[in-house]
């Protein structure tokens, strides 16, 4: 297809979701949308809905950041770049230094992918009780047990999408929890820190000239420990009392403490009886159903931000009045075991389900699944909305439990 005469906004890579909104947000400023992909399957969903006609697909290597700059001279006029994975955040860099485009401060970013310099930082800000350590490949499980305590977690220091954390409870524990992690594919390095106790929640931030605004709260349903694949989400948490400001206030000295000075920003953290406590930072709209979450609760279109900051100008959800008008939810259904995924049965079952719930496909029939322990074992996402985000947790997971993931030689009945 041949790009069209105007400017161009490029996205490096995606979310799995919500390319059709930014699409949209993108033709009211007369903008088209280039998607560099390595592969466009990622984004079937989107591409059979989004607007075509603003919308151009590249097929690239998106790891090599000379590629991404080739391609983006061939398309023109770029307005800007923009991003939403922590897998591309660097690569997003250092494609907007060499296209001279304007983002997010290049060292904040690489802090907060950096899970262990991000731990030691905010302990040295007084924002965590513990630090985190790197593990060395000559520490056996009593060195890093003594430095850090138990339980613990060990991680990757870069890691994504659930992947590559692993619990240890004992110094036993611990030492078949190195001997697997030593031999994993990590994208960093492994870091140790404690195991906070507590439910998991996110929040939702923009950050504009380093000023936040707490979008929204998310509640998180897990998995039982030791594995912490995500299962479902709702949002916008309706904080007691005075939790909400103070809620606002610490993810605001959060973020400055790290050198935040724009852009979506995705916290995870752990609600103990201590306080807050940060699991991690991604530099990006949270994943899943998020965004939409975010533009059904609140009847926005939060994408429309990173139309903004492409063009450098403040994000004009800043300033808008966000009262939440409903709850929203998603919950995420994976493979019941490693094989060939052949579809979800059952959508025609949720046909007058309270919360209108709607499958989205996140693989295609006929893929590989290789892992059901996180996140790359999902192959379907199921949202639901609710007067409040409790109900419209109620009503996903309701509508979830009617849907069946089948797999190649699955008995019929």
């Amino acid at each position: 297809m041949t790009p069209p005469e105007g400017r161009n906004l490029i996205a490096l890579e995606w979310l799995q979701f919500g390319l059709g909104r930014l699409v949209s947000a993108a033709a009211d400023e007369d903008l088209t949308v280039h998607l560099l992909t390595g592969d466009r399957s990622e984004y079937q969903h989107e591409l059979a809905s989004a607007d075509s006609r603003r919308l151009v697909v590249h097929d690239v290597n998106t790891f090599d950041v000379s590629e991404v700059v080739d391609a983006a001279g061939r398309i023109g006029d770029v307005a800007g770049l923009v991003s939403t994975t922590d897998t591309w955040s660097l690569v997003a860099l250092a494609a907007r230094r060499e296209l001279g485009l304007g983002g997010q401060d290049p060292e904040s970013v690489r802090l907060v992918r950096d899970k262990a310099r991000l731990r030691r930082r905010l302990h040295e800000h007084g924002l965590s009780r513990a630090d985190g350590r790197p593990v060395a490949d000559t520490d056996d499980a009593a060195a890093v047990a003594a430095r850090t305590g138990l339980p613990l977690i060990v991680k990757d220091s870069a890691g994504t999408g659930s992947q590559h954390v692993w619990l240890a409870r004992t110094t036993d524990e611990l030492s078949t929890v190195l001997h697997v992690a030593r031999r994993a594919p990590l994208r960093g390095r492994l870091t140790a820190e404690p195991y906070f106790l507590g439910p998991l929640y996110s929040m939702e931030t923009l950050t504009w000239e380093g000023s936040t605004r707490l979008l929204a709260v998310s509640s998180r349903v897990l998995s039982p420990p030791p594995v912490f694949r995500e299962e479902a989400l709702a949002l916008p948490v309706i904080l007691p009392g005075g939790m909400a400001e103070e809620a606002a206030r610490w993810i605001e000295r959060v973020l400055k403490a790290v050198g935040y000075t724009e852009g979506f920003a995705h916290t995870e953290f752990i609600l103990t009886d201590q306080g807050f406590e940060v699991v991690e930072i991604n530099p990006r709209l949270g994943g899943g159903l998020v965004g939409e979450g975010l533009c059904r609760a609140l009847d926005v279109n939060a994408y429309a931000a990173f139309v903004d900051l492409a063009l450098r100008r403040r994000p004009a959800v800043l300033d808008e009045p966000l009262s939440p008008l409903r709850g929203a939810a998603h919950a995420r259904l994976y493979a019941p075991r490693p094989g060939v995924f052949r579809g979800v049965e059952g959508a025609r079952l949720l046909t007058g389900h309270p919360g209108s719930p709607a499958v989205r496909s996140a693989l295609p029939d006929g893929a590989e699944v290789t892992t059901v322990t996180d996140q790359d074992g999902c192959v379907a996402v199921v949202s639901a909305t609710g007067a409040t985000s409790e109900l419209a947790l109620q009503n996903v997971l309701s509508a979830a439990g009617e849907l069946s993931v089948r797999m190649e030689g699955d008995r019929r009945d």
